[in-house]
């Protein structure tokens, strides 16, 4: 196809697409970002006979719902209500979020974050099962089913389809009331991830302390499984309140979000996990209450998710 071709095609979909009903662009939309009817349905907190009833033109949204869609698919109004085609929508700029788009945002960042903490949760909690040195061969298939539930958790979390991309890739607008109030609200949340912070810091040093207190009583076998067991409720408070605070830090310091994504590409998650894995490695070896090929393994098996997720996405744009 020489380029003379192509133009005349592209201009016969512009054509095609400024001439689309409002139901025709949804649907259209809709499946170029790979949502489902259910998918976008949850996202907007409507049935999916709802969404079924506007991409069939039986009906339109209300205001409140067409400024989400707005926001979730990156288009205007305009676009979607009036004949103008996709590449007339790009806003100089920046990316205009709501404050619904904004809670949304964060909804889906704090759901993803439980289902990791509850993945690497019950990875680290499996050695409960490990504890128990006279019934270890019967307790065997609790601890590898645990572990195989959890790995089987993350695998299926990291490679779900990612929404809210236009809020992590483009620099924000916001309306002045709309960023002042997420501010405020902000900071109150920061307070209890810095609560949840703090005490999963010392459940994690000073919870066994208070357990092997109890060794003469319950047993040392007890006490590790319970050690174990503190653990993994420690590092799941961890994760939840590091990811939550990241994902507003999105919202409040986009500007510098954007500048460090840009600059560090795809593998910007090592800075942080990199210097984790270098303590967790040495607080193996001076505590030994895990071994320290532990945190590698795990730095191993996130870059290899990362790879295969790289190489997937190159494929399916190909």
């Amino acid at each position: 196809m020489d380029s003379f071709d192509f133009i005349i095609q592209t201009e016969k979909q512009k054509e095609r697409l400024s001439k689309m009903t409002f139901g025709e662009k949804i649907k259209a939309i809709r499946k170029e970002k790979g949502y489902s009817q259910e998918e976008m349905a949850g996202l907007l907190d409507v049935s999916r006979q709802a969404v079924s009833k506007w991409e069939s033109d039986r009906g339109i949204p209300e205001i409140d719902k067409l400024l989400q869609i707005s926001n979730m698919f990156g288009v205007t109004l305009d676009y979607l209500l009036k004949s103008e085609s996709p590449d007339e929508n790009n806003q100089s700029g920046g990316y205009y979020v709501s404050r619904e788009t904004i809670d949304g945002f964060l909804s889906y960042k704090r759901h993803r974050a439980k289902n990791i903490a509850i993945g690497v949760g019950l990875i680290i909690g499996s050695d409960i099962f490990g504890s128990f040195s006279d019934y270890r061969q019967l307790l065997l298939p609790l601890y590898w089913g645990t572990m195989a539930i959890g790995i089987a958790i993350l695998v299926w979390t990291f490679f779900q389809p990612k929404h809210y991309q236009e809020i992590c890739s483009n620099s924000l607008l916001f309306d002045e009331a709309i960023i002042k109030s997420f501010r405020e609200d902000s900071s109150r949340n920061r307070k209890r991830y810095a609560g949840m912070i703090v005490f999963s810091v010392v459940l994690f040093f000073f919870g066994a302390e208070f357990i092997f207190m109890a060794k003469e009583i319950v047993g040392n076998e007890v006490c590790n499984a319970l050690d174990w067991l503190i653990d993994a409720a420690a590092v799941m408070l961890l994760i939840m309140a590091g990811m939550s605070i990241h994902a507003e830090n999105i919202i409040a310091q986009n500007t510098e979000y954007i500048h460090k994504k840009n600059s560090r590409g795809k593998f910007a998650w090592v800075y942080v996990a990199l210097p984790a894995t270098v303590l967790a490695v040495a607080m193996g070896i001076v505590t030994n209450a895990w071994s320290p090929v532990f945190p590698i393994i795990f730095l191993f098996c996130a870059l290899l998710v990362t790879v295969c997720k790289l190489l997937i996405e190159k494929r399916v744009s190909k």
